[in-house]
């Protein structure tokens, strides 16, 4: 045998231990980190169906809807129950708004106190701290940066020659109401026009509050300072824009509208279904990397991570929130730890107790939101998982380097075998040599 292929079988020979546990080093590790990365990916699609849930209204499906559309808006809250309801919009909310008719080349009285009233509180604007010279746009600029204004907008309009001071209250509602008073003048032109326009003024809107007749022409009324009718009907905020339409009488000429409450149940099961499927399913994924077969050992069995993340899910699974039991939100647990839903009585939480099944699962102590906490450190930037994944990559970097460790001190073994027995291989051609000398 030659010199090369005696020194590259002994040279392979010494390799062969040391490159064999670094081979199984690395593939264990590699395995761990490929396992790791399919649990992280399973995790991370729980995690982003938890999050899809909220972002996509939670577990409030229940719609309102009316029998016709421009006379009010609904949004349903928890704690809704699905009903039907009647009614009429008798009026909306409005501000109260005079129009105080002057010429536009009215001069600001250099006395007097002007006092606008408004729920009690009152803007009181001494006239002579003011420039006369300004006329009506002096006065607008006043009342609207004074400190003490109560809520009121001055504005001006001009029509027929005249231009007009439109007072507007910036609140609506029947308890706003605006009161206009002129006193302590010196018998200026000025004051005696501007009492004259307050005593003249022209009333454009009344404040008003909306009201609502629940039950038909009639029936129960409802008022808000507002267009907004928040809580007056449990988990409704109802808002009203326009008024049905009344006869000179005060009766009504249109049919009442009706309001319908009513459970997506479907969109709740489907929901919470897509929660489970990715629960399941990192179940799955990482009882497949822990449990180890006959004739074949799983690559993560005896990792306490693996199994840790799975009890923490576990453990926030089994304990609901007081005053509900698992059985009662349609949550079923198999030998296995996968779920599954009993949608029956999911829709039986939701007809005995209407906001119950949300309150539950996406409440402050609610199951998922307990389940995004426990997720949470996992796939956090620095989390678990992640450190988990730098510290196989860094073994595996280690194993790299003992490697190319490996392949250099091989080399020089090789090279030794090989003047060896080239040496060796010189000396027998020249001991035959000889031989055949004799």
């Amino acid at each position: 045998m030659d010199p090369s292929s005696m020194a590259q079988m002994l040279t392979s020979a010494d390799r062969a231990p040391l490159e064999g546990l670094l081979r199984t080093q690395h593939n264990q590790l590699s395995a761990e980190k490929e396992a790791y990365s399919q649990i992280k990916n399973k995790l991370q699609a729980l995690q982003d169906a938890i999050k899809g849930l909220s972002e996509n209204g939670g577990l409030s499906s229940q719609s309102a809807t009316f029998s016709s559309e421009g006379y009010a808006t609904a949004t349903v809250k928890a704690g809704a129950a699905n009903a039907n309801y009647q009614l009429y919009v008798r009026q909306l909310a409005k501000a109260d708004q005079y129009s105080l008719a002057l010429d536009e080349n009215w001069t600001l009285p250099t006395q007097g106190t002007l006092d606008i009233t408004v729920d009690g509180q009152t803007l009181s604007l001494d006239l002579s701290t003011l420039d006369s010279a300004s006329g009506l746009t002096g006065l607008r600029d006043a009342i609207n940066k004074a400190a003490d204004n109560n809520g009121v907008q001055a504005s001006l309009v001009r029509s027929g020659g005249q231009t007009h001071l439109m007072l507007t209250g910036s609140k609506t509602g029947a308890s706003q109401a605006m009161t206009i008073n002129l006193s302590g003048g010196n018998g200026e032109a000025g004051f005696t026009q501007l009492q004259t326009a307050i005593t003249n003024k022209t009333q454009l809107a009344s404040a008003q509050d909306a009201v609502i007749e629940l039950g038909g022409a009639g029936g129960l009324q409802l008022a808000s300072s507002t267009n907004n009718f928040d809580g007056q009907i449990d988990g409704l905020n109802l808002t009203v824009s326009k008024a049905h339409a009344q006869d000179e009488f005060g009766n009504y000429t249109d049919a009442p509208l009706s309001l319908s409450v009513s459970t997506d149940q479907t969109a709740i099961e489907e929901s919470l279904k897509g929660i489970v499927d990715a629960y399941n399913s990192l179940v799955g994924e990482v009882q497949k990397h822990t449990q180890s077969k006959e004739g074949s050992k799983a690559v993560l069995a005896g990792d306490s991570m693996a199994r840790g993340l799975l009890g923490r899910l576990r453990g926030t699974l089994s304990n609901p929130p007081a005053g509900v039991s698992l059985a009662e939100l349609g949550i079923k647990t198999d030998r296995y730890g996968k779920l599954s839903l009993d949608t029956a009585a999911m829709a039986k939480l939701q007809q005995n107790k209407p906001g119950a099944l949300e309150q539950a699962f996406t409440g402050e102590n609610g199951l998922l939101t307990r389940l995004e906490a426990d997720v949470k450190p996992y796939l956090d930037r620095n989390g678990t998982l992640v450190q988990r994944d730098r510290s196989l990559q860094s073994g595996l970097d280690r194993i790299t380097d003992r490697q190319e460790a490996l392949d250099n001190r091989m080399n020089k073994v090789y090279q030794r075998y090989l003047g060896q027995f080239t040496r060796m291989q010189t000396l027998a051609q020249q001991m035959q040599q000889t031989m055949t000398m004799f």
